[in-house]
């Protein structure tokens, strides 16, 4: 069987994902919360950077992360089979459900045995943590995830676990019961329950119609390449400066929409002149689910407390904006290392971190 195009919509994506979890890993290197920078204070530029960097440019990461799973889970599958989605299914106990316990697990087990040691030794915790109720432990699962970045897996769960009644809408309506959900997720409406986000089932779903009808997302998004390039440049570069504005959450999905597009696209445009880029990209893909699920189990913080042993590279200090950069690669040279260390310590139980991937 001949390899697939470097171009192809295949290649792409297992082109991309190595990127895109390096963007998520950027999301994680500062707080979710938003700061806009004020021109002419002494950490104007650092806070531009960094807000570009982790709240602008990465964010179209995890919504393409859903639209390519809607996309494979319903290409050239019926799931209104039940032999169909029944496998799909089990396969997803493999791929997405034992690695988001094991992982959750794991984080939990750090933190309390963390400050128990703290505890016994007598120096303490500078950040105690302790489980005082049922309810509260089984937030750490679902409302409240411990290893946060793992709510994807959670809404992929439910996504897929909806699956067939998903199909169905979609068939139902030939695809237009994307354009209300097109509308709440450009307004940022949310209902509020965890696992059921707009963001993912509006993504997982379009990838799930293209799928569905086996439609190259290539060809589609091709008619448009230029304005969406033009749209994804105009609406990043301003997103750190409008995060005080009422309409930000508006030009914060445009650029969702077109950045994607112009993702896909410049990804098959380097397949089509560098094909060995492509392809060292393809190599990295074993990496990104442990990455995914492990820069958060403490290795980020780890990063910021070597880093900000250096007055100079601290928030504050004059090479704030080194730092930033610094943690992001300390983070992903720690994830890494762990990585190689498993695999070659303990093989079967990184294969199951990982979903088998």
């Amino acid at each position: 069987m001949s390899k697939p195009s470097t171009s192809s919509f295949s290649a792409v994506i297992t082109a991309l994902r190595f990127p895109l979890i390096i963007m998520v890993v950027a999301i994680h290197l500062i707080s979710d919360k938003l700061t806009l920078p004020q021109w002419g204070a002494p950490n104007w530029l650092y806070i531009y950077v960094s807000e570009f960097l982790s709240h602008s440019l990465p964010r179209i990461a995890v919504p393409m992360f859903f639209f390519i799973s809607g996309y494979y889970a319903f290409y050239k599958k019926d799931w209104s089979q039940r032999s169909i989605w029944t496998v799909e299914l089990k396969k997803r106990v493999k791929t997405l459900l034992i690695p988001y316990l094991l992982w959750n697990s794991i984080y939990l087990v750090i933190l309390l045995a963390k400050t128990q040691v703290g505890l016994r030794l007598g120096v303490g915790a500078s950040d105690p943590f302790y489980i005082t109720s049922f309810i509260q432990f089984l937030s750490y699962y679902w409302g409240d995830v411990i290893v946060y970045p793992l709510w994807y897996i959670r809404d992929l769960m439910v996504l897929c676990a909806l699956g067939p009644i998903l199909y169905q809408l979609l068939s139902w309506t030939r695809g237009y019961i994307l354009l209300p959900l097109l509308v709440l997720f450009l307004i940022g409406w949310e209902c509020g329950v965890a696992g059921f986000g707009t963001v993912s089932f509006f993504c997982f779903m379009l990838g799930g119609q293209l799928g569905t009808k086996q439609i190259d997302p290539l060809e589609v998004i091709q008619r448009v390449k230029y304005l969406a390039g033009v749209i994804a440049i105009g609406t990043v570069f301003a997103l750190p400066l409008l995060s005080g504005w009422a309409g930000y959450i508006v030009v914060h999905n445009i650029y969702i929409l077109t950045g994607s597009a112009s993702a896909l696209l410049l990804m098959q445009y380097i397949g089509r002149r560098s094909p060995e880029v492509i392809q060292r990209l393809s190599n990295l893909n074993k990496y990104v689910f442990f990455i995914y699920a492990a820069h958060t189990v403490l290795l980020v913080n780890w990063a910021r407390g070597i880093v900000f042993r250096v007055p100079f590279l601290s928030e504050e200090g004059s090479g704030a904006v080194l730092g930033y950069l610094l943690i992001g690669v300390l983070t992903l040279a720690f994830s890494f290392a762990s990585y190689t260390v498993i695999k070659k310590i303990a093989p079967r139980t990184l294969a199951i971190l990982s979903g088998g991937r």
